[in-house]
């Protein structure tokens, strides 16, 4: 918690990508809070192969469809959203609560 806010992630799950669409009872309602994070699906598929080395999860076409089709879910959505790929969890933060401005947001 830091600047009196709370944060919570929700990572997308493979019913999502079938569904073309967020989960909307659980994030839809509160749009203006969301602010998404995507990664280059090169740096996906590394990360993934650590945990499960040689698996369709971490392949690179699979990081690549799932990259493209949760920018495109944002998009429709009409979420922010930035890259995570070069950034410091810092730079993540400094830019999320620039674009947000959390002072005007109901809680």
């Amino acid at each position: 918690m830091q600047h009196g806010l709370k944060a919570a992630n929700y990572p997308l799950i493979p019913e999502d990508f079938e569904r073309r669409q967020l989960p909307p009872p659980a994030l839809v309602p509160h749009r203006k809070k969301i602010f998404g994070l995507t990664i280059s699906p090169e740096r996906l598929s590394e990360i993934r192969s650590e945990r499960r080395p040689d698996s369709r999860y971490a392949s690179l076409q699979n990081c690549r469809h799932e990259v493209a089709e949760a920018e495109a879910m944002m998009r429709r959505a009409g979420i922010r959203w930035l890259s995570s790929t070069t950034k410091s969890i810092e730079e993540i933060a400094t830019t999320i609560l620039q674009e947000i401005r959390p002072e005007r947001l109901v809680y």
